[in-house]
């Protein structure tokens, strides 16, 4: 019998967030948030079945596959579902989002039947949340040049939680952001539609975020929700052109309101100066992804 699939709702919400959060999942492409809010990007579909879910997407470059069964019941018996829907409905039995520790598990379990491919660009970048909102050391010298820079220029700056009162200002930096920008891609339009739903069902998505102030006039915005107890997603973080010095001030003062151990700051699509960025803040770990190709036509 094929899996339950279907495109992720927010009834869906609960039970794949608990499921998720007892994993200690550090992927970002566990977090409901990001499930839910690019499920049309990516074409996703969901399956909850035997304390595993199950994950399918038919989406592009590393969006093409299964993801691995996630869930703390017998694997072995996750994979023949997967494989058996995979039969049924005449998909390559293909694997995306590996990480490392799954793909060795997919070569023990399986061995021989894959090859594996991976791509920097889609490494998540994990940082401990400590580093982040304290910015200790040498090594965030010039972080800490750069907030003290804004603060001497902005003296009445206010970083506020995302609440009602505040979703409309993160809404209209987001949108400003957005109108800024010189392209037109459907990367960025996908991005603005999401930022609005997110926006529009902060409750039902577990969202937190905050706002950042200069002169009591919105200037930056963040979105973020929990993996795990552990970690923490930065989904969007965006700032007005004329305050770009504002986004070290946002990303610490997110970081000191979280009560989590790591911070999950997702991937650099293998753009340059996303990567020199993310480098910048010293990420604990690296969280490489792999696609597992079969052998076969079939499983």
């Amino acid at each position: 019998m094929p899996l339950p699939f279907a495109s992720p709702t927010l009834s869906d919400a609960p039970g794949i967030s608990s499921l998720v959060a007892h994993t200690h999942s550090l992927g970002n492409d566990l977090s409901f948030a990001n499930l839910f809010l690019l499920r049309e990007k990516y074409k996703t579909h969901v399956a909850l079945q035997g304390g595993f879910l199950f994950r399918h997407y038919a989406g592009r470059g590393r969006f093409q596959g299964y993801a691995f069964p996630c869930g703390m019941g017998d694997v072995e018996w996750a994979l023949q579902q997967i494989e058996e829907d995979a039969l049924y409905r005449s998909l390559p039995c293909r694997f995306c989002l590996l990480t490392e520790t799954d793909a060795a598990l997919l070569q023990q379990l399986r061995p021989d039947a894959y090859d594996y491919t991976t791509d920097p660009g889609d490494a998540d970048y994990i940082y401990h949340r400590s580093d982040l909102a304290e910015l200790p050391g040498t090594m965030f010298h010039k972080k800490r040049n750069h907030i003290t820079r804004f603060c001497r220029q902005y003296t009445n700056w206010d970083f506020q939680p995302l609440t009602a009162a505040t979703s409309d200002d993160a809404r209209r930096v987001a949108e400003q952001w957005y109108a800024a920008r010189a392209e037109d891609s459907p990367a960025l339009l996908h991005e603005q539609c999401a930022i609005r739903t997110a926006l529009a069902h902060t409750h039902e998505l577990a969202l937190t975020g905050g706002v950042l102030y200069v002169d009591d006039t919105a200037v930056a915005m963040t979105l973020a929700s929990f993996i795990s107890p552990d970690t923490v997603d930065i989904h969007y973080e965006k700032c007005l052109p004329a305050f770009r010095d504002a986004y070290p001030i946002i990303n610490r003062e997110m970081a000191r309101s979280l009560s989590c151990t790591f911070i999950n700051r997702e991937e650099d699509l293998n753009q340059p100066g996303l990567r020199q960025a993310k480098l910048s803040y010293r990420p604990a770990l690296l969280l490489r992804k792999f696609n597992a190709i079969p052998r076969t036509t079939s499983c």
